[in-house]
């Protein structure tokens, strides 16, 4: 094969030196040579348009489930550390003092265990005295209480021990004509040792039962003779079921002894309350009633309250008729009037309260209560001054009393910066033979106020009001009734919190310095201011 390659190529000059003798051709030239190029021929290939296939083709998928089998494997769970939270310290102690004007002083302290989820104990103290313009117008009241309470588990005790001392003086005479009056004779002076015992359980039985054991005891006792104990123990069970019937049972007794000298008279009263009630959405109903043995006597007294939400809480209208002992025993009798004599007290009566009304809210500032009251009182106690001994008050009863009540309240709360309190009561009284009820007014007007301003200073306001008060009394052997006016008692003021654990307050009572009488002959002691200082601890 490279032979012949090398054959091939020594022709080529032989063939190339050739050309330049051609034998017989010759060339004329007659003009330059000019070449040309033909136009080319353009081929028209123009592309024409397909026409579209209007033809929708759906697709269609079949789709095969597939579950993997993947394996669980739980996360491991680590216990979260949780800060631990300081519980706020507290100032559940105080001591509270401060002097003024008639020579009045003022002392309160109050010590407490603090927050605990065991136990709750404390003692409270305090004392206030006052002595006015006029001969022996002086008192004095101390008081000190004590507390403990224990929560177990399942159940939780509270006992309770209160002694008090209030020491007054029968200075209702007419200072103006000399009378020789001993300080024995018109000192007067109450004390009172009370205990009480609740027992009761904080979580629900197994058998859904709630229970409370409770006894409370008193010794209260004068100056002048007269006493009287008190004791009354009792014991409630109760059960609710899907959170709207509640039912319960109380037995309990009330026995009361009064003595004085050679005079002694006992009361004794049993109570069997059983109850019902129902809690829906829209309405509320309570029924219930006391059968009371009274010694020779039972009394059924009624226990019936219904209420419905006329618009949600806003507008809540209400009736019902709630019976009573109407015990006109002497401690009470005496912490109404202290100047009354010691006298025994009568057998105690029923007393039944037919009332409705309305109450409810306006917007989230005011709340309102409209009520209006019925009561049938048997042996109403009225306060008339005594004709032997002019200091004194006698205590008589009105059989068969009828009592017709229009009370009212109106509060506006603006968080703790300002709060506002009216209650007002009008009480129309027909009693036997058309008296009059004497010691009683027939209105009552009270309006306080609070405001705070950014926890620094505290401002309080408070008004009292009545009308005039009927006394019936003999004058130079003449029967009269007389009239107290009526009164308004205004009352201003002020605590400033300068640190933490220190403030400083005012108090100015009776500012329109008016020296009305609540009782016939006793004035009240005008103006007074006063002062003092708060520690916190």
């Amino acid at each position: 094969m490279l032979k012949r390659i090398i054959f091939f190529l020594s022709l080529i000059p032989s063939f190339c030196f050739a050309q330049k003798d051609l034998p017989g051709m010759s060339l004329d030239v007659v003009t330059d040579y000019k070449p040309l190029l033909a136009d080319a021929v353009k081929v028209d290939v123009s592309p024409k348009l397909i026409t579209a296939d209007s033809n929708k083709v759906v697709p269609t998928y079949n789709l095969q489930t597939k579950l993997l089998n993947l394996p669980f494997i739980p996360a491991d769970i680590h216990p979260i550390a949780m800060v631990k939270e300081n519980l706020e310290i507290t100032q559940n102690n105080y001591l509270k003092a401060g002097f003024g004007t008639q020579l009045s002083s003022f002392a309160s302290l109050n010590l407490n265990t603090g927050i605990s989820e065991k136990r709750d104990a404390g003692i409270f103290a305090f004392h206030q005295s006052g002595s006015g313009s006029l001969e022996y117008q002086k008192f004095s009241d101390n008081n000190i209480e004590a507390y403990y309470k224990k929560i177990l588990k399942k159940t939780a005790l509270n006992i309770q021990a209160e002694y008090t001392n209030a020491i007054r003086y029968f200075y209702g005479y007419n200072h103006e004509v000399l009378i020789d009056f001993s300080k024995t004779e018109l000192k007067q002076n109450f004390q009172t040792v009370e205990t009480a015992i609740t027992f009761s359980n904080t979580k629900p039985t197994k058998a859904l039962w709630d229970y409370n054991f409770s006894a409370d005891y008193y010794y209260y006792c004068s100056r002048t003779g007269g006493n009287e104990w008190h004791l009354a123990p009792g014991i409630l069970i109760g059960k609710t079921t899907d959170k709207i019937h509640i039912g319960s049972l109380y037995i309990g007794t009330d026995i009361n002894q009064f003595n004085e000298d050679s005079v002694s008279s006992i009361n004794s009263i049993i109570h069997i309350k059983p109850s019902y009630s129902i809690k829906q959405d829209k309405w509320n109903l309570h029924v219930g009633f006391d059968i009371a043995p009274v010694d020779s006597s039972v009394y059924f007294l009624p226990d019936v309250e219904a209420q419905y939400k006329l618009i949600g809480e806003y507008v809540v209208p209400f009736v019902g008729i709630i019976g009573g002992i109407n015990k006109n025993n002497f401690k009470n009798l005496s912490t109404e009037n202290p100047f009354v004599n010691d006298i025994s007290p009568i057998a105690y009566s029923s007393l039944i309260d037919f009332h409705g009304g309305i109450k409810g809210s306006i917007g989230n500032h005011f709340s309102f209560l409209f009520r209006i009251g019925d009561q049938i009182i048997d042996h109403l106690a009225l306060y008339n001054p005594d004709t032997n001994f002019v200091t004194r008050y006698n205590v008589s009863f009105a059989e068969d009393a009828n009592v017709f009540n229009v009370h009212g309240e109106l509060s506006y709360k603006e968080s703790e910066r300002l709060n506002l309190l009216f209650i007002s009561d009008f009480n129309s009284y027909t009693l036997d033979f058309n008296t009059e009820a004497y010691g009683l007014p027939t209105q009552k007007l009270s309006l306080k106020a609070e405001y705070n301003i950014q926890k620094k200073i505290l401002i309080n306001a408070s008004l009292y009001a009545t009308n005039k008060t009927p006394y019936h009394h003999t004058i130079d052997s003449v029967n009269t009734t007389s009239y107290n006016k009526g009164f308004i008692d205004v009352n201003l003021g002020m605590i400033y919190n300068y640190k933490k654990n220190l403030a400083a307050y005012i108090q100015f009572n009776n500012i329109i310095a008016n020296a009305y009488q609540r009782w016939f002959n006793y004035p009240t002691y005008g103006f007074g201011v006063m002062a003092g200082v708060i520690l916190k601890f």
